[in-house]
């Protein structure tokens, strides 16, 4: 693994902790002040360290971007405590096992388990055996919305072995950060993004086998997707779900962050679309095939989630995403 990837190797000649840190040492740039204010650890062992290349100031406020990467040996009782750090993490096990507690949960970490960390809220990770684990600390704008997601499927665990698409893609973003080329933050940050989607498919595939996403939820989904055209009301679903209308609409809003209502303009909004870049029909016949009786409120609802009216979106270049 890591082919090609330089790293820095760093031993420890006594456990290292949190106290000893010098203020020397802050400034040569080994810890980030931030982290050490909000942290407390005791380290034993040694460590990878990958030296990431300076990134532009519009990277770390628009984009996906790397703020470090680690790979960790370390010896049983090793820890770290922290909160209130700017930071999303990326933890996954190559040998041996922790213990994280976060979010009010404990969670035993065996090989080739993962988790994903918001820094922000307290947390702490303990190695169980000798531990040899991969950190990887990043940030970006929509990072805070892609963990709630991942914290909906039930879990912040994940587990892939390395030879899934996790350990490939951890790989090629450090290439692509080792690698001076034209548009190397955008690649970068696309490949963070990649990273992220890949865990929350995992977990939510796992969350559904389950059944952690209420039966109610799934099968109004299901019914709502199939019958997007007909009139379809709370009432109905309430019925088809045997579920208290006031407790499917909760748990949907939950599960899709969406209102019953919502999830079903949208899919009608998504079919208008496509017949509007894929046929000649009127549209007014396009509105009412999706399910819309008024063509009024039609143009009104299309062009409040597509920025377009059905005329000008049909005209436009734009491709059907």
């Amino acid at each position: 693994m890591f082919e090609g990837i330089p790293f820095t190797r760093t031993e420890t000649k006594h456990p290292l902790t949190s106290r000893l840190v010098t203020e020397e040492t802050i400034r040569k740039g080994d810890y980030d002040p931030e982290n050490l204010l909000n942290a407390e650890f005791r380290i034993e062992g040694a460590t990878d360290a990958f030296l990431r290349p300076p990134i532009s100031d519009f990277a770390k406020q628009h984009l996906f971007h790397l703020q470090a990467f680690n790979i960790f040996y370390y010896k049983k009782g090793s820890f770290t405590r922290r909160k209130n750090y700017h930071s999303f993490l990326l933890l996954y096990t190559y040998r041996g096992s922790a213990q994280l507690e976060y979010g009010g949960r404990r969670y035993s970490l065996n090989q080739f388990d993962g988790a994903w960390i918001d820094c922000r809220r307290s947390h702490a990770y303990t190695a169980v055996t000798d531990w040899d684990v991969a950190v990887l600390h990043f940030d970006g704008p929509l990072a805070s919305y892609m963990h709630s997601e991942m914290m909906k499927t039930g879990s912040t665990v994940f587990h892939e072995p390395t030879t899934g698409h996790f350990q490939q893609m951890l790989e090629e973003l450090l290439t692509i950060y080792n690698s001076p080329s034209l548009l190397r933050d955008l690649r970068a940050a696309h490949r963070i993004e990649g990273m992220l989607l890949h865990l929350l498919i995992i977990n939510a595939n796992i969350a559904l086998a389950k059944h952690e996403v209420p039966r109610s939820v799934q099968e109004a989904m299901k019914y709502l997707e199939d019958h997007y055209a007909e009139d379809i009301s709370l009432d109905k679903l309430s019925d088809l779900t045997a579920t208290s209308k006031y407790h499917l609409a909760k748990e949907f809003k939950k599960y899709t962050s969406f209102s019953p209502h919502d999830y079903l303009i949208r899919l009608r909004i998504n079919q208008a679309r496509i017949l509007l870049k894929t046929s000649s029909l009127p549209v007014v016949k396009i509105a009412h095939s999706v399910g819309f009786r008024d063509i009024n409120n039609f143009n009104y609802l299309f062009k409040s989630r597509v920025g377009k009216t059905p005329l000008e979106y049909r005209n436009s270049p734009d491709f059907i995403a």
